[in-house]
């Protein structure tokens, strides 16, 4: 019995020892305000910003999604390539899909889900026309942009009808 008293006298003894109890000197805080100030687009700039565009060159490229004989390459941030690639001999850049804070796509049959700043957006390409069509757009799915030094967007008021879309160093 004295063994099963000191083995829980000894758990009880490494626990406290692992908490935390505020009282750290070395403990630094967060600064009181941040050092950015977000860049806020109304709901309805920022849900009319999807638009397909002629092809433009890669700059920085992402990840690489195949449906069909097409290839959408992720430009972060900015939307997505779309390249014919029926000839793998020689790939053919047909168009951009302009979709501004895109970080990811995922594609389902004929339907594109891509991930647009706080919403899931399902899109449907026609390369016959060349032309993307907007399905469904459910909106605040994922969370506002976070400021460079980490605060949220209740921090700067952000209004249920805007979406920050960058952030600027503040002056």
């Amino acid at each position: 019995m004295k063994k099963y008293f000191s083995l829980l006298f000894l758990c009880l003894l490494f626990f406290n020892s692992c908490y935390y109890g505020g009282n750290d000197d070395d403990f630094t805080s967060e600064p009181a305000t941040s050092s950015f100030e977000p860049v806020i687009s109304s709901r309805e700039n920022f849900e009319s910003s999807i638009n397909l565009i002629d092809s433009k060159p890669v700059l920085s490229s992402g990840k690489i999604y195949v449906q069909g004989d097409y290839l959408f390459i992720n430009e972060p941030k900015s939307g997505f390539h779309v390249i014919d690639n029926s000839n793998p001999e020689s790939p053919n850049p047909v168009a951009f899909l302009s979709i501004p804070l895109a970080t990811d796509l995922a594609i389902r049959g004929n339907v594109i889900y891509v991930h647009h700043a706080v919403d899931l957006v399902a899109l449907q390409y026609n390369p016959v026309a060349n032309a993307v069509e907007v399905l469904h757009r459910e909106k605040n799915v994922f969370p506002q942009l976070k400021s460079p030094d980490g605060y949220s967007a209740s921090y700067f008021g952000v209004q249920e009808n805007e979406i920050i879309v960058d952030y600027s160093f503040k002056n």
